[in-house]
């Protein structure tokens, strides 16, 4: 349960002044370091800030939680409502392919008599599609009620669906969602908001894919959700030029297994990902560093027989998606990648995927509330990648969350512990109610810097991010509610203009790319 926010508030006074008293006094050191809390860029082009790129990603990286959800919640509708018929799995198919061939020609009937062209030939396919649900109707003995149930949910269901349909959605069936996930995901009408501001950017924006076939129900079947898989969906905006892979974080049981798989424990980060047995066996993989071991295998590892009778890694699995999106709908379109939590890791890795072979051109990736998820050979690989400009990482993280500050070592048995490091551009946010304290500061791990180092290592550790309340610190609402509060400062500086400063990153851009 929550702490309501006046006593949470109250309760954490004292702290939060001793740190704003702290940050004050240390104004000195960090003048003569040259790092101030943000730094000054050129002026961002429209929809170039750091806020225009991180308000639709957060957006993204939180309806995906409550969207998905909504998803499972009715597919356990639709089974249970089969089960007055006594259906098959094969059988709903059988069902489902009737009914959704009836609507998709009626919508197409609907759009030649707006064109104001003959409908001849697509009322005639509308007229057989009607036939064949009356023959599925008397074959299962459905009534029309029945038929109205079962369009109901596998509209829900149904894929590519747009963000206005989304919305329409939520709106209708939010009652499938139960109470407790409504209340702790940020409530029904914050969820809302969030669509309706993703259909106002861009009326035209569709989920292309979203890939939740092995996902159990969050909190009834919490026990079960130890068979789920991770959960990702590929949101197209056209409007924006801009495909985006976002991975949702913690749900299920198996979400959280992943998150303290061997208590941290790192594992080689060989790419890509695996395929087949076969391929495996011939091809040769390349190591990119160490990565925390559960979030690899979770993005990169075998998966279950999917209905294309494949066991191909999500990493690997997303990878052929985009491929065929950029050569064919989504040429010219920018790639980025973005998640909460858990969300956050699997998209920073999966986002150095994408980038380590250059498919892709740039690749952005923002990710909000990420554990740590690599150690220093994967963020030396990292730095390769943003030299190159491969890849652009904000990765945004709330004071006293401290998920973001853990796990900051892997167990290695007998041998020294293996040490996590963070990759990219932090953005840290704070709360309104600190005293003296910014609304937001910029940190990176400049690199060869080891003063720059030790200042990381003090301000960014578990005990400085201890409060009380600290489970409301790490959801997306607060996120939410931080980044509008720092949207001034973060409206002035641009990402480009943050990796182009080697002030901060301790490598200048013009240098590589004249190489």
């Amino acid at each position: 349960m929550l702490i309501p926010e006046p006593v949470e508030a109250a309760l954490n006074f004292s702290w939060h002044v001793t740190k704003g008293i702290a940050h004050v006094s240390l104004w000195p050191v960090r003048a003569i370091m040259g790092t101030p809390d943000m730094p000054t860029t050129h002026k961002p082009k429209e929809g170039e800030s750091v806020y225009d790129i991180a308000d639709p990603m957060l957006d993204i990286a939180s309806i995906i939680y409550y969207y998905t959800e909504l998803r499972s919640e009715t597919k356990v509708l639709l089974v249970k409502y089969a089960e007055k018929f006594n259906l098959t799995t094969k059988e709903i198919d059988i069902i489902r392919n009737a009914i959704m061939k009836t609507v998709t020609t009626l919508e197409a009937v609907k759009e030649v008599e707006q064109a104001d062209v003959s409908t001849s030939n697509v009322l005639a396919d509308y007229q057989v599609s009607l036939k064949q649900l009356e023959d599925i109707k008397s074959r299962f003995n459905l009534t029309g009620g029945d038929v109205d149930v079962f369009t109901t949910y596998f509209n829900i269901l149904k894929e590519p669906k747009s963000a206005e349909s989304i919305k329409s959605d939520l709106l209708l069936y939010n009652d499938f969602i139960s109470p407790l996930f409504r209340k702790s995901f940020g409530g029904s009408e914050w969820n809302v908001s969030n669509i309706i501001s993703m259909v106002d950017r861009d009326p035209t924006m569709y989920i292309k894919e979203i890939d939740d076939d092995f996902s159990k129900k969050s909190f009834a079947k919490f026990i079960n959700g130890f068979e789920s898989e991770l959960v990702y969906a590929i949101f197209v905006s056209p409007a924006n030029k801009r495909v985006t892979v976002a991975f949702r974080g913690s749900v299920n049981a198996n979400d959280w297994k992943t998150n303290m798989y061997g208590f941290g424990v790192m594992t080689d980060f060989e790419l890509p990902g695996y395929t087949s047995d076969e391929s495996a066996a011939r091809d040769a993989r390349q190591s990119y560093g160490r990565v925390h071991q559960g979030f690899y295998e979770y993005l990169f590892g075998k998966t279950k027989k999917g209905a294309n009778e494949s066991y191909k890694s999500k990493s690997e699995e997303i990878m052929g998606i985009l491929c065929d999106l950029f050569e064919n709908e989504c040429k010219g379109f920018s790639l980025f990648v973005t998640g909460h939590s858990l969300g956050g890791s699997l998209s920073t890795l999966f986002a150095a995927r994408a980038a380590t072979f250059g498919q892709f051109g740039k690749v952005t990736n923002v990710s909000f509330a990420s554990p740590y998820c690599g150690g220093q050979e994967f963020r030396d690989h990292f730095y390769e990648l943003e030299k190159k400009n491969l890849i652009r990482h904000i990765r945004i993280s709330n004071e006293e969350d401290v998920v973001p500050l853990i796990p900051f070592f892997a167990p290695n048995g007998i041998a020294p512990p293996e040490m996590f490091k963070h990759v990219g551009m932090n953005i840290r946010m704070y709360d309104g109610d600190h005293l003296l304290m910014p609304k937001c500061r910029l940190f990176y791990p400049k690199e060869g810097s080891l003063p720059n180092e030790i200042r990381n290592a003090v301000l960014n550790n578990v005990p400085m991010g201890l409060s009380v309340g600290v489970i409301s610190k790490h959801l997306c609402p607060e996120y939410c509610s931080r980044l509008e509060s720092s949207s001034e400062e973060l409206k002035k500086i641009s990402v480009e203009g943050l990796y182009e400063d080697a002030e901060i990153t301790g490598w200048s851009t013009d240098v590589v790319v004249k190489k």
